[in-house]
């Protein structure tokens, strides 16, 4: 049987990547800010949201690229900078006091594992 990017259990290539399931719980730790985003970070808290989602998309579409290739290279260097941004958006609401010590250290640690992981695939 052939392979389409995805198993037997239903689930795509990309899904059992540790640093896309990081991604993802990073994005669900931060739902709450954009869901319901204070007035005053908005413009912040919309690009937090564009650039954890962007790390979540650029690791799932540089999966699907030839293994080792300079293309799955460039999406995961991608993705690695929104990882950074998200993190520099993390400091930015910390700084204006929107996000909670928790919600900020949880995120970070978070990110600091996605960043390194993501380091080591864009080699």
């Amino acid at each position: 049987m052939e392979n389409h990017g995805h198993g037997q259990d239903g689930r795509f290539d990309f899904e059992r990547l540790v640093v896309y399931q990081k991604a993802m719980e990073f994005l669900e730790l931060i739902a709450g800010l954009i869901n319901s985003p204070p007035r005053k970070a908005a413009s912040v808290i919309d690009h937090l949201d564009r650039a954890a989602c962007s790390t979540i998309l650029n690791i799932a579409e540089g999966s699907g690229k030839e293994r080792d290739s300079a293309d799955r290279k460039r999406f995961y260097r991608t993705a690695l900078g929104s990882a950074k941004e998200s993190a520099a958006c993390m400091d930015v609401l910390r700084a204006r006091r929107v996000i909670s010590c928790l919600l900020e250290s949880k995120g970070r640690d978070l990110l600091i594992g996605i960043v390194a992981m993501l380091t080591s695939m864009s080699r």
